[in-house]
This record gives C-alpha cells, structure tokens and sequence, in this order.
C-alpha cells in the first residue's frame, strides 16, 4: 500500500468549503469541476460486483480516527489501516455470499426496517446527526440512494441468517436477563453520554514562530506531549502557555459535555480512553489537540421493558447461540465461491 501524506489523507476525510467574493468590476474566473470520484468495482463475488465507493464509505470512519490518533503515519498507522481496509471487504464479500446464496427466494426488507437501521446508524456513529452522514457519503463518492441499497443488502443478509439459524433456536427467559446485565450499556443513547477532560489545543500556525511548516509545529506537539508524561511541565502549564482555546487559561480543564458537542471521530477516539491516560497529539481539523479524560458520564441504559429493548435482547441471544453453524455455512460458501479481488 502506498504511503499517504498526512494532508492528503486529512483533506480527504475533513469537508471544508472556503469562499472568496471577486471583484464587482471583475469577470469571475471560471470554477473549477469537482473532483469526480471514480468508482471502480473492488471486488467481485460470484458475478456480484461491489463496488470502491461501498469500501470507501465503510473506511472512511477508521481513516479518519487513525489520522487523529497517528499523525506521523508509519508502520502503526499503515498496519492499523490494512486490518480495517481487509476486515472492511471480508463483511462486504460474506454479504454477496449469503445474497448470492438466497438469490431468487425472494425475499425482501420493507422500507421502514431499512430505515430504522440507518437510524440507528446516524445515532450511533455520527451522534445523530444526519448531515455528518451525508458528507462522509460525498466525500467517498456514494450517493445516498447506493448506501440505502447498502443497508437494505446488510438488513437482508441478518433477516435470511435469522430465518435459517436463529428461529429454532429460542432463547429462556434467564438468558435473555443474562445477555441484558451483560450488554445493556450497549442499548444506551450514547449521545447523551458526557465527558470531563483537560485539554490542550495548539491550532497550525500559533506559537513563536507563525511561519512554521506543518512538520516543525507537529514536532513541537509531539515534544510537548512528551514534556507532560515525564513531569518536566505540568499538563495545566502546558495548556496556560501554549492552549489556545477558551479554557487555557484555567489550565486547559474543561467542564462535562455531552458526547453530541464532539465531532463523531473526535468522541469516539476521547470516549475510549481510559481515565487518566494523556493522549495525543491528535490532529484535529486546524491543529495538534493534547487530551487527558477526568471522569466520564453514560447514559443510563433502558429498562429490559422498554420498547424494544426485550426482542433486541432476545435477537442477541439467539445470534450468539447460532454463530457457530453460522460460520461453518459462511466457510462452505466461501469455498464454492468465485471470488474476485481487484484493490
């Protein structure tokens, strides 16, 4: 796999619009055409195609978080990448073999399943919010009628798996209350998860020298950061001196906010980490942020009887009892397959 330029990866998952108004008296110059995506098939799976924007569209979340998280790229980064761009086109290939395998039974997904599923997505992913949705889909060349056509596939594929190996498989009541204290954070609105953390942010372009390339300011990120894990300055110094953000002169300590306040990839990445441990630096749109979480707040999980919640439960229990043969079927497809692997 080729190497790719931090700012080239960036650019390509952050969407920035920058406007300038001519002249009155002037011509406008011509604009320019957008960029066309090309969207080339990456794979085919028995005379199925899928297509590079379905594999983009789908890596485009672990690119962005592997960005942040690994601004020098290296061997970390690269290998991060190849496992996500690889686990990415196995779920993409296991779905045309079980579609291909039910081709003709006729089997379809109403349209409010697809689209409770793309809720749930939107929830999940990007806080709820559509419009973030939207532009990962621009930015990786798949209109949202294709990524519908994507979901109702995926909606499909665990509706047929259900029919052959969950149904008969019913699930006691003592084991969906086990399956619900095991997993019942996973039923949360995450969204309304908040967060408590001391924060650096040093944007491009600040500090003593304005003029400094990308790379020096990343260089002085990365010794800051390393300043702060060995003691030589304190995290609250450090955020007094060089943050320049509404909180640095408190010593960079931010007040809870809710998980919805952050950019999905940014809330992801802070979300995760362990109380205590100092992160970064992380590249955010604009600059270099330092990141240390204090205390983190979830959202309550719902109630085994509230709407809903029992048959996600119940479907949990019956996935988990069937994954086995479910795995040996997807392997005896897989062998009779003809599979075709372009990128």
């Amino acid at each position: 796999m080729k190497h790719l330029s931090i700012l080239s990866i960036f650019a390509a998952c952050c969407l920035f619009s920058v406007h300038a108004d001519g002249a009155a008296d002037k011509p406008a110059p011509p604009k320019p055409k957008p960029q066309r995506i090309v969207n080339r098939v990456a794979a085919v799976v028995n005379g199925r195609p899928i297509t590079s924007s379905e594999v983009r569209a789908r890596l485009m979340p672990y690119v962005q978080e592997l960005t942040m998280l690994y601004p020098n790229q290296g061997s970390r980064f690269n290998g991060e990448l190849i496992k996500a761009k690889k686990a990415v086109l196995d779920e993409l290939i296991e779905r045309e073999l079980v579609l291909s395998d039910f081709e003709g039974r006729g089997l379809s997904m109403p349209d409010s399943a697809v689209e409770e599923e793309i809720n749930r997505r939107i929830m999940q992913r990007y806080n709820g919010n559509r419009d973030a949705l939207l532009k990962y889909l621009r930015a990786s060349g798949m209109t949202y009628s294709e990524f519908r056509d994507s979901v109702r596939k995926e909606v499909t594929v665990m509706a047929m798996r259900t029919a052959r190996y969950d149904r008969d498989i019913p699930p006691t009541p003592d084991e969906i209350r086990a399956e619900y204290r095991a997993t019942r954070s996973d039923y949360r609105d995450v969204t309304r998860d908040q967060i408590r953390y001391e924060k650096i942010y040093v944007p491009f372009g600040s500090g003593d020298d304005p003029n400094a390339t990308l790379e020096e300011q990343k260089a002085f990120a990365f010794a800051l950061t390393d300043a702060i894990k060995k003691g030589e300055i304190s995290f609250a110094d450090a955020a007094r001196q060089y943050s320049q953000d509404e909180f640095a002169d408190q010593g960079g300590q931010w007040p809870f906010r809710k998980r919805s306040d952050h950019a999905p990839e940014f809330a992801n990445i802070i979300f995760s980490l362990p109380k205590g441990e100092l992160a970064g630096p992380i590249l955010t749109p604009g600059g270099f942020t330092i990141v240390r979480v204090q205390e983190i707040k979830k959202a309550p999980a719902p109630s085994l009887n509230a709407p809903g919640i029992k048959a996600r439960v119940d479907d949990s229990v019956r996935r988990k009892k069937s994954e086995k043969r479910y795995r040996e079927w997807i392997k005896r497809l897989r062998s009779k397959a003809v599979i075709r692997i372009y990128i």
